[in-house]
């Protein structure tokens, strides 16, 4: 007896259809699963065989072999439990359906689910991906545990239906007419980003340059020595940065679903925020591991990465952000294979001027050597340098600066009107094209899209000269001197949007 079903699993970030095919015959007792299973696949044949009896069905004592296809991927996920469960009671007749109806269903259907031994059906990482992976090739039918439905039902042109347990959806695949269970989608209770501008006293000219950041996608870097609100300036960044698209909000959920961060069954809809401690490993930053997972980088992807006391983070840590820098990708290489992984954030790093933080402060004595001031600025390389768009100094509030009404302050609000400003104009300039943000446009399309004035080449000019830019920090200064335009509503790059730039390129 045989039958074949269709199963996904995961590969990096992308999901993969699995064929499979499950044959029974006569033989001793066996169970085997072949096809490049990992351990976590290779245990599905005693939650498998716990949860068909538990279920009320029969598990064959026979010879059963599971083969699982394409033989070359190797299968990570425990969501295939579902589809070999399946294959199992189909193969052995036990599914109430005409043969030609249910292999018509059989070969329409994704099965995602992993099983209790009890016979529930449980929540599977991934579910978004696996889904995909399916509509890619026409099949947009997915039966899966219930879990998984609040995710599913949000994607458009697939149809899922599911149920709590393994014997709820043999019935689900049973039924004359469609069966579906409808969960309650979570409500995202972060509609309001919860911290606001309008906390930051007085540091005009950090928030400007917070307004660039946002409304360019440009990466920022803060001096300033401790109390002067570093933290405070970036933990607020993402309440002025642009609403996402759906597009944007299926790419962040798909990410945290696959790591397991994802709570609820609703779209993530506020813009990511990562802050990786000091001490985190150049894995946990860059991706990697075992399984091949994404780091904080690509969990920032859309959003925002702070990295608070940069000086302190391991050098090859640092070293590791030069591509996701550059390139907004993240490239794995395993022996197992090469994975990409996205990287479309902000990067935002803080440091203090020196080891005790209070090297050339007004207030408050250094008590570091020259020798370890010099240690402690070099510890980021030029070429990390180089990949910031803006440099800001911050300083210590004064006490005016503390009981200065807040009414005067800019908002959250109004800063990102500011920024959803400058963003409509990017999206007229950049439209049908795969980039869309002036910080991430690449070097070839900087004269070809950006209007700059004729009389800012003599100024662009000995500034080039005077500062020994390199090519990458004059693009830098183009694209900021854009935003700054942009945002003053300026059709045309002109000399006063070229020297703002430079003010932020070299207050480091």
């Amino acid at each position: 007896m045989y039958a074949k079903v269709y199963g996904a699993t995961l590969d990096g970030l992308d999901g993969v259809l699995v064929t499979v095919e499950v044959d029974i015959s006569q033989g001793l007792p066996v169970f085997d699963i072949v096809g490049l299973p990992n351990q976590a696949v290779k245990e599905s044949r005693e939650r498998v065989r716990a949860a068909i009896k538990n279920s009320h069905y029969e598990f064959p004592m026979r010879r059963i072999v599971v083969n699982l296809g394409p033989a070359e991927v190797r299968k990570s996920s425990a969501g295939l439990d579902l589809a070999i469960a399946m294959g199992v009671l189909a193969a052995s007749g036990q599914i109430k359906l005409r043969k030609k109806q249910l292999a018509s269903k059989l070969l329409s259907t994704i099965f995602i689910g992993e099983l209790l031994l009890d016979g529930s059906a449980h929540k599977t990482q991934g579910i978004l991906s696996m889904a995909l992976a399916g509509s890619e090739v026409g099949i947009n039918r997915i039966v899966t545990s219930a879990d998984n439905l609040g995710l599913l039902q949000q994607l458009p042109g697939i149809t899922s239906y599911g149920g709590n347990t393994l014997e709820s959806i043999v019935q689900v695949l049973e039924q004359e007419e469609n069966y579906t269970y409808s969960p309650e989608v979570d409500i995202d209770v972060h509609d309001t980003y919860s911290l606001d501008y309008s906390d930051v006293q007085g540091q005009d000219v950090a928030k400007r340059a917070m307004i660039l950041s946002a409304a360019g996608f440009h990466h920022l870097m803060m001096v300033g020595p401790p109390g002067s609100g570093k933290t405070m300036l970036a933990e607020r960044l993402p309440s002025i940065l642009p609403e996402m698209t759906w597009q944007e909000q299926l790419e962040v959920t798909r990410i945290h679903d696959i790591v397991g961060l994802l709570k609820g069954s609703s779209f993530i809809k506020k813009r990511p925020f990562r802050n990786p401690h000091h001490t985190a490993t150049s894995t946990s930053i860059v991706g990697g591991g075992n399984k091949v997972k994404p780091g904080e980088i690509t969990l920032a992807h859309n959003g925002v990465l702070f990295l608070d006391e940069v000086p302190e983070f391991n050098r090859s840590v640092l070293d590791a952000l030069r591509q996701p820098l550059e390139s907004h990708v993240v490239s794995i290489s395993r022996h197992q294979g090469n994975y990409e992984y996205p990287a479309k954030m902000i990067c935002i790093l803080a440091a203090n001027p020196c080891p005790c933080g209070y090297y050339g402060d007004t207030t408050k004595e250094c008590l570091c050597s020259s020798t370890e001031v010099l240690r402690y600025q070099h510890k980021l390389s030029g070429p990390i340098l180089d990949r910031m768009d803006l440099f800001i100094s911050v300083e210590r509030p004064t006490l005016e600066d503390m009981m200065h009404s807040r009414n005067n302050n800019l908002s959250s609000a109004d800063m990102k009107t500011l920024v959803e400003r400058a963003v409509i104009k990017q999206e007229e300039r950049f439209k049908g094209l795969p980039f869309h943000r002036n910080g991430l446009t690449p070097h070839k399309a900087i004269r070809e899209l950006f209007d700059i004035n004729d009389d800012c080449w003599g100024l662009i000019g000995r500034i080039f000269d005077t500062f020994r830019l390199t090519g990458r920090s004059f693009d830098r200064l183009l694209k900021v001197a854009r935003t700054i335009a942009d945002i003053e509503d300026s059709s045309r790059i002109e000399q006063e949007h070229i020297k703002e730039a430079m003010l932020y390129r070299y207050s480091k």
